[in-house]
């Protein structure tokens, strides 16, 4: 027999099927129940379950062999030592969190139908409620432990003094936090906040980040940015960062605090034009570069850069010239005014003038600052795929939690592409071990039989996948 039972818990009823049956050992008269949801109208029947009770069933078939990888592979590279040690008993629920955004980026408020689906739930139990992960973001994005992970996390990486590249994104948002300001950026003005990070040019891995209000100018936020990192033990190295950091104060700081930089000249100062005005004899074979499948003309000059001996590095690109020469003079043509563009205006196009506190080679002064574009990667990467972006956050706390929450989960999609070489992405990878699904049964889970592409990946890592796996 099935009939609908009613139950009521504060101001709303729930409904349940009930369906009798009898118990052949117990020689007794059972009952199973099956949830049909809020009651909306008892007399017509009509319930409704809410999204989260509609999404979240028992499975028994589960996706495994992402998240296998990942959780054996922090094991065994100590990142989940670092991570216990900096946040105690929240690591279970940070850990699902990272994993949610490497194989599933999407809201928050999804992560636990993501979780529900997946044998992380059996591997690393954790509650990943809506209200669960609210608490968290605020709780790991406290100042004492943000500071407390970074502590951890620099001697971790085991960075090199070979270089740091610093860089500068903006983040608009829509949210009511004083740090959320009218500021500029994308040739726009909107309430954004700016974030700035640093990265170890020789392993490309993401060293630190700090954010500050939107109406900042970039160029106030390196001198406080510098001193920060020295208080993580970031030190000794050469910074490369963009025109935007470019000011007189800047520079005469780290000459002070003997910190190398390199630099690109903004073009509308002084000495940007004194420099144009001396390459005259540039497009000399004597100048000439192979960088990368670039043909370049690279020519040093010593000089005197706010009373420090520096050096300057005038770089033309013969090909970018020639582009935007040919634009400079057809949107003349098209104003009538092809003879009042000024030989200045002529010249410049197609060069890059860089400073450089120390003499490097001119091929090092290209790859010290074209490594600035792996933080460019970082930022792109985390707004595109990591969903980085809208903040959804009112508090400081929380938006700074969030924040770390993305560092972390960057800084283990960067090792795990080291580990991969070049032969195949990260996603890609996740997206072939996903097909790996795992049957759950009461006591054990039973893993099913794997391709090659997913046994090697697998082998990649030196990681074992067992045939069974205990609950």
């Amino acid at each position: 027999m099935v009939f609908v039972a009613y139950k009521k818990f504060g101001n709303k009823e729930y409904a349940y099927e009930m369906k009798s049956y009898w118990d052949k050992k117990t020689k007794q008269p059972r009952h199973k129940s099956k949830y049909l949801g809020v009651v909306l109208d008892k007399d017509k029947k009509i319930f409704k379950k809410t999204l989260r009770e509609r999404f979240m069933k028992d499975e028994i078939i589960l996706d495994f062999g992402d998240t296998f990888l990942l959780y054996e592979f922090i094991k065994k590279e100590g990142f989940i030592n670092l991570l216990k040690t900096s946040f105690g008993d929240d690591v279970n629920t940070i850990i699902n969190l990272i994993f949610y955004k490497l194989c599933y980026p999407s809201a928050m408020r999804l992560a636990e139908i993501w979780q529900n689906g997946n044998v992380i739930k059996h591997l690393c139990k954790a509650d990943l409620q809506s209200q669960r992960i609210s608490e968290l973001l605020a709780d790991i994005g406290d100042e004492l432990k943000y500071r407390k992970f970074f502590e951890n996390y620099i001697p971790f990486i085991r960075h090199s003094s070979n270089g740091l590249v610093l860089d500068i994104t903006a983040m608009p948002n829509q949210i009511q936090i004083p740090v959320s300001e009218w500021g500029y950026g994308d040739e726009c003005i909107d309430k954004q906040i700016k974030l700035m990070a640093i990265i170890d040019k020789a392993s490309s891995m993401p060293l630190f980040f700090r954010y500050t209000p939107g109406s900042i100018s970039d160029v106030s936020c390196l001198e406080p940015t510098i001193i920060e990192m020295k208080k993580f033990g970031i030190n000794d190295a050469c910074c490369v960062f963009d025109a935007g950091f470019y000011s007189k104060n800047n520079i005469e700081s780290l000459q002070e605090k003997k910190i190398s930089f390199v630099v690109r000249l903004p073009a509308g100062t002084v000495l940007y034009r004194e420099l144009i005005d001396k390459s005259g004899d540039i497009e000399n074979m004597k100048y000439a570069l192979i960088y990368g499948k670039r043909g370049l003309f690279v020519k040093k000059h010593k000089i005197n850069l706010f009373g420090k001996k520096s050096f300057a590095y005038l770089i033309l690109d013969p090909e970018r010239k020639g582009r935007e020469t040919k634009k400079l003079i057809l949107k003349a043509g098209e104003e009538d005014g092809v003879e009042k563009i000024k030989n200045f205006i002529l010249r410049k196009k197609g060069f890059m003038i860089l400073l450089s506190s120390i003499d490097l080679s001119d091929s090092d002064v290209l790859t010290f600052y074209y490594s600035r574009y792996a933080v460019e990667q970082l930022f792109k990467f985390s707004k595109d795929d990591l969903k980085l972006l809208p903040l959804r956050t009112h508090m400081e706390e929380s938006m700074r939690g969030y924040l770390l929450l993305i560092f972390i989960t960057l800084s283990l999609f960067l090792l795990l592409k080291k580990r991969l070489g070049k032969t195949v992405s990260v996603e890609e990878s996740l997206l072939q071990l996903r097909n790996i699904k795992a049957k759950v049964y009461k006591d054990e889970i039973i893993i099913p039989e794997m391709t090659k592409k997913q046994r090697l990946l697998f082998e990649k890592f030196d990681i074992i996948v067992p045939k069974t796996l205990g609950i």
